[in-house]
């Protein structure tokens, strides 16, 4: 049997903001991993005094007697950019990965990601991810095979088009990492600007085959929803135009269907009904051929892999 403390020790850095109460769940979902040899990071971005950071420090005082949890503070509403860079610099582990506090790991998450970056000498790596309502039934998986081609611009290529992302769908070798940016400090897409930092930097990164975290979609607040999304959405589509040289045409275009396909779905998941049916008008009009085939690869990942 392996001994645990000689094992590569994983950073697992968990930003949290107004959101105590579903902060067990995905803690408790890191210690339950088969891989053992774990720091989970807790970096708190509630305003200082405020009722949640009272109620947040409450929730993580039993965590807090544990040797392998490390509490880190923000200045507060810094956003989940700022909180997951500040704790990036400092975590202890040779490996680092992340896990938005409303959502959870499965069991082997860890062990099977870090064996694989292990096998292919790889600096970072991600995987599909399964997205669930609040009653536990899945709506959407998400499989992130957009291509074979693992080069930087084989990569670059992809990520354009597609967006590897969540975050919680990422493990890297944390000197890597530190080499880069880090998350982009802006109200949403930190993730998309992570990942193109890391393959603008030349890490070497490649996709693991299954799904090892759930995300929730929820009533409550999350960054990937809501105006601060649209905001983001936009900032990131002007973003992309940088690349669009090696991109065709057709491929141009299909990023500017899934650019207002974003902004229809995060609209009507927020509950803004009209922004959502504009968005949509729009998406049909970018291109109806991506809007069948879309929609029919989206309602079929309902019942993919359950």
């Amino acid at each position: 049997m392996t001994d645990d403390k000689n094992r590569p020790l994983i950073s697992v850095i968990v930003p949290t903001y107004e959101r105590s109460s579903l902060l067990p769940r995905a803690l408790d979902s890191i210690y339950a991993q088969t891989w053992k040899n774990i720091e989970t990071v807790v970096a708190d971005d509630n305003i200082p005094g405020s009722r949640w950071e009272k109620e947040t420090y409450r929730i993580l005082a039993p965590y807090m007697k544990r040797e392998d949890f490390l509490y880190v503070k923000t200045a507060g509403g810094t956003g989940g950019g700022a909180a997951r860079n500040l704790a990036l610099r400092e975590c202890r582990g040779e490996y680092v990965a992340f896990l938005d506090d409303d959502d959870r790991y499965l069991p082997e998450k860890l062990e099977r990601q870090i064996r694989f970056m292990q096998k292919y000498d790889l600096d970072g790596s991600y995987h599909d991810v399964r997205w669930f309502d609040e009653n536990e039934r899945q709506v959407e998986y998400r499989s992130m095979n957009y291509t074979e081609d693992y080069s930087q611009e084989g990569l670059l290529k992809a990520h354009i088009l597609h967006s590897i992302a969540p975050t919680a769908i990422y493990m890297f070798r944390r000197d890597q990492l530190l080499k880069t940016e880090g998350f982009g400090e802006v109200p949403s897409g930190q993730d998309f600007i992570l990942m193109l930092r890391c393959i603008e930097k030349g890490l070497k990164m490649r996709y693991l085959e299954g799904a090892y975290v759930v995300q929730y979609l929820h009533g409550g607040k999350r960054i990937s929803l809501g105006d601060n999304k649209v905001k983001g959405e936009n900032m990131l589509y002007e973003l992309k135009h940088n690349y669009f040289h090696l991109l065709t045409k057709q491929e141009r275009t299909y990023v500017k269907f899934r650019h207002y396909a974003v902004l229809a779905f995060s609209s009507m998941r927020s509950g803004k009904l009209l922004r959502g049916i504009k968005y949509a008008l729009m998406t049909a009009g970018s291109s109806p051929k991506y809007c069948v085939e879309e929609s029919v690869r989206y309602f079929s990942s309902k019942f993919r892999r359950k």
